[in-house]
C-alpha cells in the first residue's frame, strides 16, 4: 500500500495548499481552493468503475493513496466524494426495483456532468447536530435541520444525506443540489493544514428535494444495513490514505523499522484482503456484521500505527509533520467505540 505520487499531481497539490494557506481570509481561501482544485481534478480518477466491488475499490484507492501520502487533509476531502460514489455503484439493489432505476439515473448524471458528491458526517466526538427532518409535499420533500460536518463544502455539487420523515417512523435517503439559497454552508471547521479538507457545517432551510431524488426506507433494519455497508467503505478508504501517509513519513524521515511495524503491516494486508472478499460476497439478506467488524478492525489497526508514527515524529521534534495523524481516531467510527465492541474499555498506544 505504498503510495506512488506523480510529479504533476504533487505540484498541483502543493500549489493548492500554498494558495489556500497564504490567503488573507477564509473567503479568499475558499476562492483559491475552488480554482486550484479545478486545475487538479483533471489529474484525478474520480469516477472509478469495475465489475466487482473490490475492483471498484482498487480503482478508487490509487487516488486517495497518492493524495494521502503528501496531503492527508485533501485526501480526506476527495474520499468524501469517492467512497459514497463507490457505495452508490456497488450496494446490492434488487434488479427490478424503482431504487435500482433511480440509482442508474443518478450515476449517469454524475458521470456525464462530472459532478462532485459530498456526504454529511454522522458520528463525531465533538459538535452537535439538529436532526434532519423531511416533510412530504406534492413536488418532493422539504428538508430542515443542520449537520456539523460536510467535507468538500466549497466545491461539491450534490450532497447525500438521510432525514427522518415527519409524522412517520420512515427515513428518506436524499441526493440533493448543494448550490441553492436554501442550503447554508458555515465557516470552515478546522484551521491550519486541515482547512484543506474543506469541512464546514451545512444547514437546510426548507430545502426541496424533488421527486425522483429521494428514496423512502420504511424498515429501520434495512436502513441500518445500508448505513453499515456505507461505513465499511469509509473504513477502507480511511485506512488506505492514513497508511499511505504513515509509510511516506516513515520513509521521508527515516523512522526505524521494527518487528512490531512489520507485523502490523502483515495484519493490515490480511484484514484488507478479507474485507474486500466480504465486500464482493455481500448481497441482500446477508448479515453485514462480518464486513463492518472486519473493516473496523482494519481501521483500528491503522489508527494505532498512525498514533505510533505520530509519537515517533514528535519525539524527533517533528510535531508539524505528525499533525493530522490523530484525526483517524474519530473517523468514521471512533476508536473507543470499536474497542468497546471488542470488550476493551480503553487503549493507549
Amino acid at each position: 500500500m505504498q503510495a506512488e505520487v506523480l510529479s504533476n499531481d504533487s505540484l498541483l497539490v502543493a500549489d493548492l495548499a500554498e494558495r489556500v494557506l497564504d490567503a488573507a481570509d477564509e473567503r479568499a481561501a475558499r476562492h483559491a481552493y475552488r480554482r486550484s482544485f479545478n486545475r487538479l481534478r483533471s489529474q484525478l480518477s474520480l469516477y472509478p468503475a469495475g465489475s466487482r466491488p473490490s475492483h471498484v475499490f482498487e480503482s478508487a484507492t490509487a487516488t486517495v493513496r497518492s493524495l494521502g501520502a503528501t496531503c492527508l487533509p485533501l485526501a480526506i476531502a476527495v474520499s468524501m466524494h469517492l467512497y459514497p460514489f463507490c457505495v452508490l455503484q456497488c450496494i446490492p439493489i434488487p434488479f427490478l426495483s424503482v431504487a435500482r432505476l433511480k440509482r442508474a439515473l443518478l450515476l449517469r448524471t454524475i458521470r456525464n456532468r462530472s459532478l462532485l458528491l459530498a456526504n454529511t458526517g454522522s458520528e463525531r466526538i465533538h459538535g452537535t447536530t439538529t436532526p434532519l427532518t423531511a416533510t412530504r409535499a406534492s413536488d418532493g420533500v422539504y428538508i430542515n435541520g443542520r449537520c456539523e460536518y460536510l467535507s468538500l463544502s466549497s466545491i461539491a455539487d450534490i450532497v447525500l444525506f438521510k432525514a427522518e420523515l415527519a409524522d412517520s417512523d420512515q427515513t428518506v435517503l436524499c441526493a440533493a443540489d448543494l448550490r441553492t439559497s436554501s442550503v447554508r454552508i458555515g465557516q470552515w471547521k478546522f484551521s491550519g493544514a486541515m482547512q484543506l479538507s474543506d469541512t464546514s457545517s451545512v444547514t437546510f432551510v426548507n430545502h426541496r428535494v424533488p421527486n425522483g431524488h429521494y428514496l423512502v426506507v420504511p424498515d429501520h433494519a434495512e436502513l441500518g444495513c445500508i448505513s453499515d455497508y456505507q461505513r465499511s467503505w469509509f473504513h477502507l478508504f480511511i485506512a488506505e490514505m492514513y497508511l499511505a501517509r504513515v509509510e511516506h513519513l516513515r520513509a521521508t524521515h527515516g523512522l526505524s523499522e521494527s518487528a512490531e511495524h512489520g507485523a502490523n503491516l502483515g495484519e493490515v494486508a490480511r484484514l484488507r484482503r478479507q474485507s474486500l472478499q466480504l465486500l464482493d460476497e455481500y448481497s441482500i439478506g446477508v448479515d453485514v456484521g462480518p464486513l463492518t467488524r472486519t473493516t473496523a478492525t482494519l481501521k483500528l489497526r491503522v489508527s494505532m500505527m498512525s498514533q505510533t508514527a505520530a509519537t515517533a515524529l514528535r519525539n524527533r521534534g517533528l510535531a508539524e509533520e505528525a499533525g493530522g495523524l490523530g484525526y483517524i481516531k474519530s473517523q468514521p467510527t471512533a476508536d473507543a467505540r470499536i474497542l468497546r465492541s471488542f470488550g476493551v474499555a480503553s487503549f493507549a498506544t
